[in-house]
Parts: structure tokens; sequence; C-alpha cells
């Protein structure tokens, strides 16, 4: 039973570190959301399409891109 409880947490562990930086990511590709979908590809090549569409609609909430 230890040892699935610890595989079960290694596999926790890689899928949040497999999710891009957003710091680095927002300064890799501005507001183009093309270079998003390029960087977040290039990083992780998981759920990009999703992740940059939340992060341009933040960043235009919040005023940072128009």
């Amino acid at each position: 039973m230890s040892l699935v409880r610890m595989l079960v947490a290694s596999v926790i562990v890689m899928i949040f570190a497999s999710v891009p930086d957003t710091a680095r990511a927002a300064d890799a590709w501005g507001c183009d959301y093309d270079k998003c979908v390029a960087y977040c590809t290039k990083i992780s090549g998981k759920h990009c399409t999703t992740h940059c569409e939340r992060r341009l609609q933040d960043k235009r909430r919040d005023k940072i891109c128009k």
C-alpha cells in the first residue's frame, strides 16, 4: 500500500511540474496567442490551447494586453 501511495504522489508531482511557468511564459510571448501556443508546446506540449486562452483573457482583463 505504501508503494501505491508513493506512486500516486510521484505522478501528481510530475503533472504539476509539466505545467509551464506562467511568469516566464508571459515574458516569452507577450500578447500574441500564436507565440504562446508555440512556446507552450515547446516547453510542455500539453493543454496549450486552453492555457493560452486563459492567460490571454487574464492579460486583457488586467489591461496588460488590448
